[in-house]
């Protein structure tokens, strides 16, 4: 079973409490976000845009590059 996680942005705004303005955040949920099956990556996908998914990859270039050097030693063809 998939876990799921809100993707949120902040937006700002100003209140008066007893004559003094304060600054508070509000929290909109936008979206939302899953770990791919093998843990290398967080997909998200954006309401506004729906069908449409982001791919966030957590390991950097250079991980990836060489992983993907190894796998093609490892090929039949």
């Amino acid at each position: 079973m998939n876990k799921f996680y809100d993707v949120v942005v902040a937006k700002e705004y100003t209140v008066k409490n007893n004559g003094v303005q304060e600054k508070r955040t509000a929290w909109n949920r936008i979206g939302r976000a899953w770990v791919s099956g093998s843990k290398e990556s967080i997909s998200f996908e954006i309401f506004l845009l729906p069908g449409q998914r982001y791919v966030i990859n957590l390991r950097d270039r250079e991980e990836r590059k060489s992983a993907k050097e190894v796998s093609n030693e490892e090929a039949p063809f």
